[in-house]
């Protein structure tokens, strides 16, 4: 992204398949997201706001419990320039190196967002199991409801008829159980794919702390 910070952009795509789910449901590939996401920036003072929280802490200048707190002021729309200013100044006066408290900073919310994304996940997993057993059920009755119509056909023509709307009924409750685990899986296969991104970021951010140790042990 031109304006924000990749492991941003991660974070954000995170919090909005984990806290608004319902958005991502006509999206592909959280592209339209991270489009969203950028748009921040020449938006809404509130929209550049939030961008300019997520470019942060996925700089790792805040911590996971600072930026908790600020994004909450922000669903609220009572985040400042001013709240981030204190914090943007505050990172640049620490006495650690600033990419090994980036990097710091940057993992613990990495970690944080990939134990919520398991969570979701299991979540996920359990709605899924029951939607397809529901699946099962329906294409079971179904088929009854079709051969109740056939053996009525001959001898009891308003049986048959009922039996008829009934299964239409229950094909029309099927195709909406399909639709919705078509969706679901395709939030679970975007959860997948967000996942492994962040895990591989920190890899990249435990090699820097690892390489920072060395430095250390090496000075000494």
């Amino acid at each position: 992204m031109g304006c924000g910070s990749p492991l941003g952009d991660l974070f954000y795509l995170a919090d909005r398949l984990l806290y608004q789910p319902h958005d991502l449901l006509v999206q592909q590939n959280g592209r339209e997201v991270v489009a969203h996401f950028e748009q921040g920036y020449r938006g809404s003072g509130a929209e550049n706001l939030r961008a300019r929280l997520y470019q942060m802490f996925g700089d790792g200048m805040i911590s996971e419990e600072i930026f908790t707190a600020l994004r909450d002021l922000a669903e609220r729309g009572q985040l400042r320039s001013a709240d981030l200013a204190v914090h943007l100044s505050r990172h640049r006066g620490q006495t650690l190196s600033s990419e090994e408290l980036g990097a710091r900073n940057a993992l613990k919310g990495i970690r944080s967002r990939l134990a919520l994304l398991a969570q979701s996940r299991v979540s996920a997993e359990m709605v899924m199991a029951d939607l397809q057993a529901h699946l099962v059920d329906t294409d079971r009755r179904v088929a009854e409801k079709e051969r109740a119509a056939r053996e009525n056909l001959v001898h009891d023509e308003g049986a048959a008829r009922q039996s008829l709307d009934e299964k239409i009924e229950f094909v029309n409750s099927r195709e909406r159980l399909a639709s919705q685990a078509q969706t679901l899986g395709a939030d679970l296969s975007r959860l997948d794919d967000l996942r492994a991104q962040l895990e591989a970021k920190a890899t990249e951010l435990e090699a820097v702390l690892a390489r920072g140790r060395l430095s250390e042990e090496v000075q000494k």
